[in-house]
């Protein structure tokens, strides 16, 4: 067997064939990855490594390519070019010469207005219809579209004419825009367009690129004249109606005189209804006729010009009903029902909408009455209307007989404020209207505004009594928690009264004070054992939550631990207001579990959270607080200045008998409150506050004991407070300072 036959050679031959010749000479199919051209798999360097478990990046002395052009990934995502080799030649990048049209020009378009004549004719000239329309040119990819401005009531469907495409001239090629010029016509899709202008940007850029744009012409208004009087341009399909009859709300006699009028009965058989007399017809009524086919050309013109002088045009006013006895439901006698009266004045139509109040307890429904004519209401000798009771509709035979009544309808000559309205068997009082109504009666009737008296509104409902939440006087839980059992047979986690941005702002602050209790009004004294107990006061800003710990003291009596679990605190008993970040300073005396409790000092972190929010805590404002003792210290001139520098001098002395010129924390409220209390009106812009947050604003320096009369009389404790030196003091009040 030989290796052309797909067979390894025998032990001999092995010895005689190279191993790689034998392997070519192997027939082996051609798939994806295998055969020429395809890709060899390429080793990839290690540059990863772990020493005393830190991972570095370690670099290999493989030559790379010197630094070429930016990578595309380069280009786009910044993050994608840290340590990332180029992947460009070393050839030099060739620079486009001009942009492409897509990005030269994106979003520049090129617009002619122009016309087109209408298959139709109209009756006016006996020409075909004229149009107007505006063809834009779309430059990024060379596409046009062509819309008809759209007119109110046109009778046509206007708008888009053709949709944005590319477009073929005259000559099957492309169409550019120097195809389209002003003055000559234009063929699109077998539509011919005669361009009569452009506007200023377009022709701009046509003289730019060096085309000649002819001067602007006036649209052929002899295509489209003025219509007769008494008919609209929008409509030039109406027939012309007799000259010197303006457009106004047709009456109800169309016909000539006689006290004669046309009408429509509910078959769709127009009729002439007469006052006085006539000829019966096969029903028996008196004064019914058919009409002439001449009344009923004038009675559909006359609908026709009603519509297109009056559409969208409606009549707005406000009603409400009192809910008689006898009703279907009893609990609604006595109550008012407020509704909304629309009238159409293009063909004579009411609406009524229904106001539904919030908790009606009631099912809220589109329509109190869908649009249609509006039956006049007559009441029966025995109570009662003649077409139906209540609100339920009338039977067929019931409202044809109303149809032949001359005056059967609401006109909007009906509609007065201060009158009744009777909707099947439902009085609406019309209270008021709108700006629009009382313009249309003070152009149409002449009425003022004096002739709108809006009526005062029905007296609603007996106001709800607030509902009065019990306290929560077991002490167990929150009173939310509580409260949410009273509502519920089975609980559930009350929310908390804080928005989710606060909560997010606020997550993790804590604001830490101390306290003490104090006698206050209203409570029984505390007794002197009770006054040596020490509180943390924790206030946490995220959800306005309020929790007292005491720290265990042996041999005290008490036991420590928690005083107030973590909850919302109400500022004082019987309150419906909570405590707030605001209410919590150093100085402040609240409310807590019954008893009064002083807040004595804070933590360095909630003193700097309160300076952070100067106008939440006025008192941590050092701008504001400086400047405040500085204009009292000057109102209270010399006496105040020299008083300051005697309670230094004392302090100064206390601390190994003088000479360093150094005040700690205690002495400088020493000085501040003797201050206080011997500069009259001194005292009403100091608080512990405010003279925490000044001693925090003076710089502090370090104690030198050898530089004070007596160094062995300075205790060992008072070298590791604060001290601040008596003439950063002065100069922070601007008190002159003399040694």
């Amino acid at each position: 067997r030989s290796p052309a036959d797909g067979h390894p050679p025998s032990s001999a031959a092995m010895s005689l064939l190279n191993t790689d010749e034998w392997m070519r000479s192997v027939d082996v199919p051609v798939y994806a990855g295998n055969g020429e051209g395809a890709p060899r798999p390429r080793g990839v360097p290690q540059t990863l490594q772990f020493r005393n478990g830190i991972p570095f990046q370690t670099v290999t002395n493989r030559a790379t390519a010197p630094p070429g052009p930016t990578a595309p990934w380069d280009k786009h995502d910044p993050r994608w070019g840290t340590n990332r080799p180029s992947t460009a030649s070393n050839a030099p990048a060739a620079v486009p010469t001009r942009k492409p049209s897509w990005l030269a020009y994106d979003g520049v378009k090129l617009q002619w207005r122009g016309y087109f004549e209408d298959l139709e004719t109209t009756k006016r000239t006996g020409l075909p219809r004229v149009r107007k329309c505006f063809i834009t040119y779309h430059l990024e990819d060379g596409t046009v579209d062509v819309r008809e401005p759209r007119e109110v009531n046109s009778g046509i469907v206007q708008g888009p004419l053709l949709h944005r495409m590319p477009c073929d001239n005259a000559n099957g090629e492309r169409m550019s825009f120097r195809d389209i010029s002003v003055g000559e016509p234009v063929t699109i899709f077998s539509r011919t367009y005669n361009v009569l202008g452009c506007d200023e940007f377009t022709r701009a850029f046509l003289a730019k690129e060096g085309v000649h744009v002819p001067p602007e012409i006036p649209f052929p208004h002899e295509r489209d004249p003025e219509p007769p009087k008494g008919q609209f341009k929008s409509a030039p399909s109406v027939m012309p109606a007799a000259a010197g009859a303006p457009p106004r709300l047709p009456d109800a006699t169309v016909g000539g005189g006689g006290g004669v009028s046309v009408r429509f009965n509910s078959e769709g058989v127009a009729v002439e209804v007469g006052t006085g007399g006539g000829v019966d017809d096969a029903r028996g009524s008196t004064g019914v006729r058919p009409a002439p086919p001449s009344a009923i050309a004038g009675l559909k013109e006359a609908a026709g010009r009603q519509f297109l002088a009056y559409d969208r045009r409606v009549l707005r006013f406000f009603g409400t009903c009192e809910v008689p006895a006898g009703g279907d439901d009893a609990r609604l006698v006595g109550s008012t029902r407020n509704f909304v009266v629309h009238y159409y004045l293009a063909d004579d139509t009411v609406e009524v909408l229904e106001v539904m109040p919030g908790n009606a307890g009631r099912e809220p429904y589109g329509k109190f009455l869908k649009r249609q004519k509006l039956p006049k209401a007559t009441l029966n000798p025995g109570g009662g209307y003649r077409y139906g009771v209540g609100i339920r509709p009338a039977s067929d035979e019931t409202l044809r007989a109303r149809r032949r009544e001359p005056d059967g309808f609401y006109h909007w000559r009906d509609f007065r404020v201060g009158e009744d309205v009777v909707v099947f068997g439902l009085v609406l009082t019309l209270r008021d209207c709108d700006e629009h109504t009382k313009a249309w009666y003070a152009a149409e009737c002449g009425l003022t505004d004096d002739d709108f008296p809006s009526m005062p509104p029905p007296a609603g409902p007996p106001p709800i009594p607030p509902r009065v939440v019990p306290s929560n006087v077991s002490g167990i839980g929150s009173e939310a928690d509580s409260l949410n059992s009273v509502y519920r047979l089975v609980p559930k986690v009350p929310k908390k009264d804080v928005s989710f941005d606060e909560w997010l702002i606020n997550q993790g602050q804590v604001m830490r004070f101390t306290g003490k209790l104090v006698d206050g009004p209203g409570k029984p004294p505390v007794p002197e054992n009770e006054k040596a107990r020490t509180f943390v006061v924790s206030f946490f800003l995220e959800d306005n939550t309020l929790a007292v710990f005491e720290p265990p003291v042996p041999n005290s009596g008490y036991p420590g631990g928690k005083y107030l679990e973590r909850r919302p605190a109400r500022k004082a008993s019987g309150s419906n207001a909570y405590l707030r970040a605001r209410d919590c300073r150093v100085g402040a005396v609240l409310e807590i579990k019954g008893t009064w409790m002083r807040l004595n000092a804070a933590d360095d972190a909630t003193l700097a959270i309160m300076e952070a929010r100067p106008k939440e805590f006025p008192g941590s404002d050092a701008r504001a607080v400086v400047t405040a003792l500085t204009q009292a210290i000057a109102r209270a001139g010399s006496p105040a200045a020299k008083e300051l520098s005697r309670l230094c001098a004392v302090e100064d002395a206390k601390l190994g008998g003088g000479g360093a010129m150094v005040l700690n924390r205690a002495a400088f409220l020493n000085v501040m409150c003797e201050l206080c209390a011997h500069a009259p009106g001194l005292g009403e812009f100091v608080d512990a506050q405010r003279l925490i947050t000044l001693w925090r604003v003076l710089p502090k320096v370090s104690f030198d004991p050898t530089q004070t009369r007596l160094p062995a009389g300075v205790p060992r404790e008072a070298l590791g407070e604060d001290h601040a030196l008596i003439a950063d003091v002065f100069e922070t009040l601007s008190v002159p300072f003399e040694r």
